[in-house]
């Protein structure tokens, strides 16, 4: 595949607010997915607000904050472990988006922000990374949060939860750090057995995860049956913060 024909396939007309950005940076700047399609996926089924405050949990190249500042006039906090503040920072100025995205670099386990601070938070292809363990909800997100703000989601994984071995057809290339793969139910269990949350929404993009999951692999020209089959797909989730607090459930 030629890379014109590459860039061709990352304008996609069921995300038209994602089209309007220029392929080459999103390209250039790619972290494992087309992470616009996904923003703007979740943002379908999220409310944002011009003067919100959104923490972009994982935001890798700072492209899905740019993405949400600049279409929905939210302040983004863009925070990340990986990629330094500073080379965000030249991405978000050359982006016109100084005014409202503000980048960090935080460990998820010590993040520097103000209990109920945000409106919102986003987490694009990255929570897996950190927030699987039972109790880091509570021990360190939720109370991040404003009650009734909302949690946006966007993770890939299998369509349901693998019970014994994993399928033949993904077994070849299922590495053993693939464990944080999750199905979208096991997500909305993890969510709400804290009783911190209620979950709003969540589906495979409306059907789409499957098709996003190939497109991608097929940019990447990755030909192998871990992204060319039915079982893995995207998928995206909102859950709201209840007015109860995590220390009410502690032992």
């Amino acid at each position: 595949m030629t890379h014109e024909e590459k860039m061709n396939l990352l304008i996609d007309g069921k995300y038209p607010l994602s089209a309007k950005y220029d392929p080459e940076w999103i390209f250039e700047n790619k972290m494992g997915c087309q992470c616009l399609w996904l923003a703007e996926s979740l943002s379908q089924i999220m409310i944002l607000k011009p003067g919100m405050r959104v923490l972009d949990m994982g935001c890798g190249n700072a492209l899905t904050s740019i993405f949400l500042a600049k279409e929905f006039g939210v302040t983004v906090f863009a925070n990340d472990l990986w990629v330094s503040p500073s080379e965000n920072w030249d991405r978000i100025c050359s982006a016109g988006m100084e005014n409202l995205v503000i980048p960090l670099h935080g460990e998820a386990h010590a993040l520097p922000y103000a209990d109920n601070f945000f409106d919102a938070v986003v987490c694009i292809n990255s929570f897996q990374f950190y927030g699987t363990a039972d109790n880091y909800l509570s021990d360190y997100m939720a109370r991040l949060l404003r009650p009734d703000g909302q949690f946006g989601l966007v993770t890939w994984g299998p369509e349901k939860e693998f019970s014994g071995q994993v399928p033949p057809e993904l077994a070849e290339k299922w590495w053993p750090d693939f464990y944080y793969f999750h199905s979208l139910e096991w997500w909305k269990w993890h969510f709400v057995k804290t009783k911190l949350f209620s979950i709003e929404a969540g589906d495979d993009l409306q059907g789409d995860g499957v098709r996003v999951t190939r497109q991608w692999a097929k940019i990447m020209e990755k030909d192998d049956n871990t992204h060319n089959n039915e079982i893995m797909r995207w998928n995206r989730m909102v859950a709201k913060r209840n007015h109860s607090r995590a220390d009410d459930y502690r032992i």
